[in-house]
């Protein structure tokens, strides 16, 4: 399975607009995307590093680099749209990236984001200093309503699979996920990025099957165009989850530039899907987070970050630590897979 959700640039498809209002002002470009809850702090965005990832939701520092100056320039923007935007099109702020994770791990990539919004006016950032590799560099402020609903096709019941880890929880067959907001006041809700010219790519990509059958062995697939020091967790269904690397047998997991890395490897026990109930699928996520330098992995891996084998705060954590650090020098994927029963 091909994982690249964008290209090496980053850039993600353009938001869906409902046909009936697709001939009215205010259409977005490929590279503007959504935040997944507005924010009353519109204009401190403005110079942050955007967080690009080759799938799973994207992130922004939540704060600017040290050295960075921002002097932000108001226009005036009023219109009306509504969209449907996929969650891993969505973008958090640093702090709210476990929520966004969260999600995907309980409903996978069938949610969307249907949104109604009143535009009211862009803010333009014209940045001097060390912001940033890539940075927002302009912000949508508005009013409007969002409501996360997911496709029909994914309303089946389900519980988790056990995995790693024994923990029990529901898939609800519903069609709405009970999430949405409504806000009257100006904030912003969307933003564009710019990026450095001949900033370098670090392509890291990860496989594993779209679906399992109870009991199948599985096995995980990591390429880079560079070394990369790996750091993999997983997730259910409920948002409760474990570091499965590092361990071990395998303390320093490591994908050797234009090379192929497996795992689990010959020297370990291996991973198998397992159902709860043997008559009920279940879905499970793998978070993979990838470092260029032997020196970041030490520093970011589970064990120097205090808790590291609660995965769920861990992401939130290392999402907020990897603020300061260059984007060229870590990726992140975030890979869903069903767990099918037998029969």
């Amino acid at each position: 399975m091909s994982l690249g959700a964008c290209t090496k640039q980053g850039f993600l498809a353009a938001p869906e607009a409902d046909p009936e209002v697709t001939g009215k002002v205010g259409s977005f470009s490929t590279d503007t995307h959504f935040l997944l809850e507005p924010t009353s702090e519109a204009e401190e965005l403005l110079g942050r590093a955007v967080h690009i990832s080759k799938d799973g939701g994207w992130t922004i520092a939540g704060e600017r680099a040290p050295g960075c100056q921002v002097r932000v320039k108001r226009s005036t923007a009023e219109y009306e749209k509504s969209y449907r935007i996929g969650l891993g099109d969505m973008t958090a702020i640093s702090g709210g990236y476990t929520e966004l994770l969260q999600l995907e791990a309980r409903y996978g990539r069938s949610v969307e984001a249907a949104m109604k919004i009143q535009n009211l006016e862009t803010l333009t950032a014209d940045t001097e200093g060390p912001c940033g590799e890539v940075i927002v560099n302009s912000v949508r402020i508005g009013t409007g309503e969002r409501r996360l609903v997911r496709k029909a096709e994914a309303g089946v019941q389900g519980r988790v699979g056990k995995g790693p880890v024994v923990v029990a929880a529901g898939r609800e067959g519903l069609t709405d996920v009970s999430d949405e907001m409504k806000w009257t006041s100006p904030q912003g809700y969307a933003f564009t990025y710019g990026e450095l010219p001949q900033r370098k790519v670090f392509d890291f990509q990860a496989s594993v099957p779209n679906s399992v059958v109870d009991g199948q062995e599985i096995e995980f697939e990591f390429n880079a165009s560079e070394d990369a020091y790996l750091v993999v967790f997983f997730l259910e269904e409920s948002g409760a989850g474990a570091v499965l690397y590092p361990n071990a047998l395998v303390p320093v997991p490591m994908v050797k530039a234009g090379k192929s890395l497996t795992l689990p490897t010959p020297e370990e026990l291996k991973i198998a899907a397992q159902l709860r109930d043997p008559l009920i699928p279940a879905r499970e996520t793998l978070v993979v987070y990838a470092f260029t330098t032997r020196e970041e992995f030490e520093q970011f891996k589970p064990a120097a970050m205090g808790d590291g084998d609660n995965a769920v705060p861990y992401a939130a954590n290392l999402t907020q630590a990897l603020a300061g650090v260059p984007i060229s020098r870590w990726a992140r994927s975030t890979l869903t897979y069903d767990i099918q029963p037998k029969s």
